[in-house]
């Protein structure tokens, strides 16, 4: 038997649970997502939670739409409503989740853009500033996300193991990644820099206006199109286009199934337009 209860009030109860759970971020994304969706129900935050149906979820996923904004996000709206209902029925709050049912917008995705391997390092040498040519050498180096960096502690740095541990926030874990020549490199000069003190790029801050140097440096020099994301696009199609497994980079980008890497298998098409010559016939009548 479930519980009665008004959408507003599963809100009010949903968003505490949440900031034990999430980052800040995603509770943010959580509360704008149930507040504009009780804006299209019939009684708004009053509404009994039962009676919400998966019509109700079809109108705003058509709203949002209508609204302007991109299918990605749309999808993000869906799948923070998704999970909300999910916790709902956790709490037998409802039987049935009214989402389950509601189609989101598909989403075509470009090929990733990225900076090819023999620019980079003419792009890098020509910043003039040593702390911000060290932090992106890093995220050319090892393909991590942005604050998986500017988190960076140096007590997560095995150097015995050559190794370093990261919190990867996609998938809620903490995980292990070998250290290469080059971040090794930026790791000895960091050290020798600024010490070994708590964060290892202790200059950066707010990681918003990283975001923005980072955009000037790349327009500067002729990447006005890329952003900071483009530098983990930037290795791994570097790897890939140096015959890397599809497999090893799924475990070097930290992702938790293989089909999210997959959009890095594309841009080896002119290479493969090379390759499929290597198989030889001989001459044929």
């Amino acid at each position: 038997m479930t519980e009665e209860i008004t959408f507003g009030e599963f809100h009010s109860e949903y968003i505490p649970f949440r900031e034990g759970t999430r980052m800040k971020s995603t509770i943010l994304a959580d509360d704008l997502a149930l507040r504009t969706f009780a804006g299209r129900l019939p009684e708004g935050h009053r509404t009994p939670l039962h009676h919400i149906r998966p019509r109700h979820g079809d109108h705003y996923i058509s709203h949002c739409s209508k609204r302007g904004l991109q299918p990605a996000s749309v999808v993000n709206h869906y799948r923070h409503l998704h999970t909300a209902f999910n916790i709902a029925m956790a709490w037998d709050y409802i039987d049935e989740n009214p989402f389950s049912k509601v189609q989101p917008p598909r989403i075509y995705k470009k090929p990733p853009q990225y900076i090819p391997l023999e620019e980079c390092a003419a792009f890098v040498n020509g910043i003039e500033d040593h702390d911000k040519r060290m932090l992106i050498t890093a995220y050319l180096a090892t393909g991590r996300r942005r604050c998986e960096l500017l988190d960076l502690e140096w007590e997560n740095i095995n150097w015995d193991r050559s190794e370093y541990t990261v919190h990867v926030t996609k998938i809620h874990r903490d995980l292990v990644f070998p250290i290469n020549d080059l971040f090794h490199e930026v790791l000895v000069e960091q050290c020798i820099f600024w010490g070994q003190h708590d964060l290892v790029f202790p200059r950066w801050k707010n990681p918003d206006s990283v975001t923005h140097w980072v955009k000037q440096e790349l327009t500067k020099a002729g990447y006005g199109d890329l952003h900071l994301h483009n530098f983990r696009h930037s290795f791994a199609c570097g790897f890939v286009l140096n015959d890397g497994d599809i497999y090893v980079l799924m475990k070097l980008l930290g992702h938790s199934n293989v089909s999210t890497t997959m959009i890095y298998a594309d841009v080896s098409r002119d290479k493969l337009a090379v390759e499929v010559n290597r198989i030889r016939f001989g001459p044929m009548q």
